[in-house]
């Protein structure tokens, strides 16, 4: 049993900080977690590094050119 009361004011202060702590450190990290998902929402539209690379486009083989005519030639 605890007899001295300036000993129970010193627990309920500790015990204040201690509750005090946990609110706070509860706080920030709803706060940066919520912040978070916003922020890579953001960042999505910016800088994708898993760019997926587009197949480059076959070229028209012009082996045929000289037997098709075109409007230019007719003109």
């Amino acid at each position: 049993m605890i007899y001295n009361p300036y000993t129970l004011w010193q627990i309920y202060i500790v015990m204040r900080n201690i509750h005090g702590l946990y609110v706070t450190y509860s706080f920030f990290s709803w706060l940066m977690g919520s912040m978070w998902i916003y922020t890579t929402w953001l960042i999505s539209f910016v800088y994708n590094p898993h760019e997926i690379k587009q197949i480059e486009d076959k070229k028209k083989d012009d082996k045929k050119k000289d037997d098709i005519s075109t409007l230019d030639e007719i003109d």
